[in-house]
């Protein structure tokens, strides 16, 4: 078997190591220790990074880099116990020589961004969501269309509020149904379910496969809840509208959540511990089915997706002793689900657009007469994608805000 070197291969991105090409205070002095290397900057402060996570992180071209997924060196290169042969500032870099002669340099800016101490990973961690209530419709985030599909500063902003407020609007698309791919590429590439295809037509029909084709109103929900992964971001696309009814409703279940952790602290506590149900069946064609809570918390204990769909609801499955609290808990979230004090609600011009992150902004609509003719296209792109897409745009253009923790949404 024959075995490519590194030299063999050319990286789809360029060679950088490790260095970011921000500005940094340069690398003024470094020590060893037993298990770490002490790091002084230029400017006084002061970091250190343990020696194997050193050696597992040199990025040079002989050891690869993770963003090419072309790695020679990994976990079980070096042994636990590796330490430097020697540490130096050079040139304001961290120039480290392990034992087998293998020299790794690091610049500042790299060394600053992924230091792992308190400080720095509070500062990565340092996003918060803009929570909102029915206050939102005075100033709804809105982003022209041609500001938003400039593949720059306009369209990050854009990114940005669909980020911050889990919602954006996206005005002066058009009504041209090609627009919604445009639209959706935003923020991704479209992905078909089985459930909604590849781009859905909702309009009222005489005979509906989902409640969304009739004229009823529908509560807030999220989509497709009932999905291991449900659908990361919802992009829908009006093309036609009434004039009376079919008013949009959106919620904050982040808003809900806080309220329900300050207000019926038991109550949010088993919603984030205990798993509720959610199902939807088409008989011949798919069965689906999740059990996960209702509001998932990341590693800080705080939330990161909602996920709960009042008429995919499946009968509770929890020990007998906790299932009327539940129940209540249940209750409570979807008591605020339908306050008005928590609902934002606005007509959709035909031609506007809106991108909603689906794991943690709940859509409904209020009722409408079909003979009306309302008409919106949806579709519905991962959440990866547009966290990528985002990262990508503030590498060059927010870099020091382009690794910040991001929730990464509702958990089976």
């Amino acid at each position: 078997m024959s075995h490519e070197s590194p030299d063999a291969i050319t990286a789809y991105n360029p060679f950088q190591g490790n260095r970011l090409g921000l500005d940094a205070p340069p690398v003024a002095a470094a020590s060893a220790a037993a298990r770490t290397v002490h790091v002084e900057f230029a400017d006084g402060s002061t970091t250190f990074f343990h020696h194997q996570w050193l050696r597992h992180c040199c990025y040079c071209q002989a050891c690869g880099n993770p963003a090419d997924g072309i790695r020679f060196n990994t976990v079980i290169s070096f042994e636990s116990d590796i330490a430097p042969a020697a540490v130096s500032a050079m040139h304001g870099d961290l120039t480290v020589t392990w034992p087998d002669g293998h020299e790794s340099v690091y610049g500042p800016d790299w060394l600053r961004h992924h230091a792992y101490d308190g400080a720095n990973r509070r500062q990565r961690s340092g996003w918060r969501p803009t929570r909102w209530r029915s206050e939102l419709v005075q100033n709804f985030p809105t982003v022209g269309w041609t500001d938003a599909s400039d593949g720059g500063a306009g369209q990050l902003g854009a990114l940005q509020l669909l980020r911050d407020y889990g919602i954006v609007q996206i005005a002066g698309i058009g009504t041209d149904p090609a627009a919604t791919e445009r639209l959706a590429a935003l923020v991704g590439p479209i992905h078909e379910t089985t459930v909604y295809g590849y781009i859905y037509d909702v309009k009222a029909e005489p005979v509906a496969k989902l409640g969304a084709k009739t004229g009823m109103p529908q509560a807030p929900h999220i989509d497709d809840a009932f999905y291991y992964s449900p659908p990361g971001i919802d992009v829908f696309h009006c093309m036609v509208n009434t004039e009376e009814g079919g008013m949009s409703t959106y919620v904050d279940g982040f808003a809900i959540a806080q309220s329900l952790a300050a207000e019926q602290p038991d109550a949010y506590e088993l919603l984030t511990t205990l798993p509720i149900s959610q199902i939807r069946r088409h008989p011949g064609e798919i069965d689906l089915r999740n059990r996960g809570p209702l509001i998932s918390l990341d590693e800080f204990g705080r939330p990161q997706g909602i996920r709960y769909f009042d008429r995919a609801l499946a009968p509770l499955d929890v020990d007998a002793d906790v299932m009327d609290a539940f129940y209540n808990a249940v209750r409570e979230y979807n008591r605020r689900m339908i306050d008005p004090a928590f609902i934002a609600e606005i007509r959709v011009k035909p031609g506007n657009g809106m991108l909603i992150d689906n794991h943690r902004v709940m859509h409904g609509r209020t009722a409408f007469d079909p003979s009306f003719g309302r008409h919106i296209r949806l579709c519905h792109v991962p959440r990866d994608e547009f966290h990528g897409r985002l990262r990508e745009l503030s590498r060059t253009l927010d870099p020091e805000h382009h690794d910040e923790y991001l929730p990464q949404g509702a958990r089976s």
